[in-house]
């Protein structure tokens, strides 16, 4: 990320002193957009980024943030009116043992200005001793003072524990946008970012510093909590879909629906429901400017990021639950280059098996289908489990050319080998369950 308007922290500023209550801020938050690929988190920030600003303030995003630096030293907002005088000894087991570190902290924890050192080149020395990565260990860095520790989404964590010490967050948006950033690019790298946010999020949401707790013996509200969960459950959310997904070549190959018969009236339902609910998300897109492939490229790379990245990140999150693995930080690399949004470059990486296995399964129950109708007839499945089917088809249509494709655009054997053992599997269990139905 790099400073986009020169006037951001003038107005981050302005915020933090300028409102009703100087102490009602703990940070300001401007929010993340990409040069590369403006459209990225256009709609979240739009609608989901905005609607948390009226709770309790927006999430911490890991960058674009102006903190006060008493709430970064650990400060709850019940404490301000009690500041008074810190005993520099009682501060050492907390901050560290840089004397010039823990005389500028105390100062800023009773709320006085001034007073520091004038000696630059002093100053410059002891920066760096507190820079250095072993100056944290004893002390409370990562648990009670700064970044916290303990998730890979650590941004996130520091956020809710801010906002669970009653703190409030502001939202700051100038034009032009504040801070602009890298997105991350298409294929693995970016299948890596998000394995690691959603292994991240859970991590929290299994964690003593979850939500729930926080509202119920901290200070954060109902409605921000229910935010909190919104965002920490997204890897739950990979079981679910790939549960969908499944269900219409389910019907297909078993020869049974879970959707009304065209010709009842009962079938206005969910096709009512689906048609409003995609023709309200199109709409977001267009009121913000983008455009209608912009809005379909987004949809399909939701579906594939639920059943790939998130689905390997509630393995990897559950493996650190019970013992299995230990968190490891992934960097993800960032290429200064624009790149089609809806460009898939495969490898042999296990994010794309998942995918693959989706498209030959539904490939095999259009064959099972179609064997049935010569032989038996129109009967069983009905017209509303094979438009779904297509759907979910069209979503994973970049794994259906890729099975077409050769060198970084088409998926590689290994790939295909396994995806293919994957849905025989499936394919076999769906006739066990027939059989015994």
């Amino acid at each position: 990320m790099y400073a986009n308007n020169p006037e951001i922290v003038l107005q981050a500023m302005c915020l933090h002193l300028g409102s009703k209550n100087e102490n009602e801020f703990a940070f300001i938050q401007s929010p993340q957009y990409f040069y590369d690929r403006p459209e990225n988190l256009c709609i979240l920030n739009e609608y989901i980024g905005k609607g948390i600003v009226g709770i309790q303030g927006p999430f911490y995003q890991g960058t674009g943030a102006f903190h006060r630096r008493d709430v970064v030293y650990g400060l709850c907002l019940d404490q301000i009116e009690h500041q008074g005088n810190i005993v520099e000894d009682e501060l050492l087991k907390k901050f560290g043992n840089s004397k010039e570190f823990i005389k500028s902290a105390a100062q800023t924890l009773e709320g006085k200005t001034g007073g520091y050192s004038s000696n630059i080149s002093r100053s410059l020395d002891e920066a760096h001793r507190v820079a250095d990565c072993g100056y944290e260990y004893g002390s409370s860095w990562g648990d009670e003072v700064g970044c916290l520790y303990g998730a890979t989404a650590e941004d996130n964590l520091t956020g809710l524990v801010i906002h669970s010490k009653g703190w409030r967050s502001g939202y700051c948006l100038p034009i032009p946008h504040a801070f602009l950033g890298c997105a991350s690019p298409s294929g693995p790298a970016g299948m890596r970012q998000q394995k690691r946010w959603a292994t991240g999020l859970l991590e929290i949401l299994f964690s003593k510093r979850n939500p729930i707790l926080a509202t119920l013996i901290g200070k954060l509200q109902f409605r921000q909590c229910l935010a909190y969960l919104w965002i920490l459950t997204w890897g739950l959310r990979s079981i679910p879909e790939l549960c969908y997904i499944a269900l219409p070549a389910y019907c297909i190959i078993t020869n049974s629906t879970f959707l009304p018969k065209v010709q009842e009236p009962t079938v206005l339902i969910p096709l009512a429901l689906f048609v409003i609910y995609k023709l309200y998300t199109l709409l977001e897109y267009i009121q913000a400017g983008l455009s209608i492939r912009s809005w379909w490229v987004n949809n399909c790379m939701a579906r594939i990021v639920t059943t790939s990245a998130w689905l390997f990140g509630l393995v990897n999150a559950a493996l650190e639950q019970f013992g299995f693995s230990e968190a490891v930080f992934e960097i993800t690399q960032k290429i200064h280059r624009p790149s089609d949004v809806d460009e898939v470059m495969f490898d042999d990486s296990p994010f794309f098996v998942p995918g693959t296995t989706i498209i030959l399964v539904h490939l095999a129950a259009w064959a099972t289908g179609l064997l049935r109708l010569q032989s038996q007839g129109a009967h069983g499945s009905g017209l509303g489990d094979y438009f779904c089917s297509v759907y979910v088809v069209l979503c994973f249509f970049p794994f259906l050319r890729g099975l077409f494709m050769t060198g970084k655009k088409g998926i590689p054997w290994s790939t295909i080998c396994k995806s293919t053992a994957l849905a025989l599997l499936f394919v076999q269990w769906c006739k066990m369950m027939s059989s015994v139905n």
